[in-house]
């Protein structure tokens, strides 16, 4: 549940998610949810600095990378590539979802949004090749399933020629494991994908899913000259209703059947316009991650502590100290090294 706090008038229509209470008059929020932006440049250090505002001193190297990248810079899932020299492909900075949630705590500490992360990237020559929005929706103004029948029967008007959907059920019961549909071509430059994100997390998590409660996600995928189109409409506007409302409600419709007028003049379902109508209210949210490393603290715990737990017990019974023992003589490498760091760090502590 969440706690929705009023941002101040500088905040330009960010607002902060506490987990706490989820506010009902609140049903849908929007985060951004995957960054690339490239800038053609080799100066990495200045990249990190003054793009990111993160000490590089904090960030571990290591000597490869993705996309034809050499190397990159990362602090857990903040990765910035650099390429090799006379590379024109330059540096790199990605953010995947969680990358995003970390990076939100870094903007919150030094009090800035989203939109003067995107004004740094466009100040320094930075071209978006990916951008991600994520809209949550615990009221569930429908059922994925059935918007995926009503897809089928016809009942969808859209600019995208070619849909896709995968969903799982349980051999034992027949009960149904999630609904994904997918409007256009993951290859295209932009592509929307509905889904049920409480089937998705309670697999994940091994949650009961009636913990969860209702919950769809519907994510707004942009890339290439869409992507920096977006984010420039962004700028112009500081408001995310411009783009969820042009990508949402110009590439797809939902409409109910009526033998009586041609297909294109058919009305628009009530539940969409109900549904079009409250992203038009939608405002860009944050909800920081102060937690990082926590992938390495759960393999820890889940793949290593029964281990560990077992060592211990047998030491206190033959009156040993193989387990400390251990511990005291590890040698940690340059990474560790660099995740001890800000483990005993603070997030003022890494900005600049």
């Amino acid at each position: 549940m969440t706690e929705l706090k009023n941002p101040p008038h500088a905040n330009r229509g960010v607002v902060i998610v506490k987990e706490k209470n989820e506010a009902v008059e609140n049903p849908l929020t929007s985060m951004v949810d995957y960054i690339r932006v490239s800038f053609k440049t080799h100066d990495v250090d200045h990249i990190i600095e003054n793009v990111l505002h993160i000490s590089k001193d904090f960030m571990a190297e290591k000597s490869s990378g993705f996309y034809g990248y050499v190397g990159t810079y990362e602090l857990d899932f903040i990765k910035v590539m650099y390429s090799a020299p006379g590379d024109n492909r330059g540096v790199l900075i990605e953010l995947s979802g969680q990358g995003c949630r970390q990076f939100e705590s870094f903007l919150k500490c030094r009090k800035k949004t989203w939109f003067d992360f995107f004004q740094d990237c466009l100040h320094n020559g930075g071209s978006f090749t990916r951008l991600d929005l994520a809209i949550d929706d615990k009221k569930t103004y429908f059922s994925i399933p059935e918007l995926l029948k009503k897809a089928q029967k016809g009942e969808c008007i859209s600019r995208f020629r070619k849909s896709d959907f995968n969903g799982s059920f349980s051999l034992a019961d027949g009960e149904t494991g999630g609904t994904t549909i997918y409007f256009g071509s993951k290859q295209s430059d932009a592509y929307l994908c509905f889904y049920e994100k409480n089937y998705e997390q309670a697999e994940k998590y091994d949650i009961p899913l009636e913990e969860l409660g209702d919950w769809n996600r519907y994510e707004l995928r942009l890339k290439n000259d869409r992507s920096q189109s977006a984010v420039k409409a962004l700028m112009k506007t500081k408001d995310l209703t411009l783009i969820a409302m042009q990508i949402i409600n110009n590439y797809v419709r939902f409409v109910d059947a009526d033998e009586n007028v041609t297909r294109e003049h058919w009305k628009t379902s009530l539940f969409w316009s109900e549904f079009i109508g409250d992203v038009g209210k939608l405002h860009l949210f944050m909800k920081p991650q102060k937690d990082l490393y926590q992938k390495s603290r759960n393999w820890l715990k889940n793949s290593c502590s029964p281990t560990m737990k077992m060592v211990l017990e047998a030491d206190k019974h033959l009156g040993r100290s193989d387990l400390s023992d251990m511990i005291l003589e590890a040698e940690l490498s340059d990474k560790q090294q660099k995740m001890l760091e800000v483990f005993t760090a603070d997030i003022s502590d890494m900005v600049v």
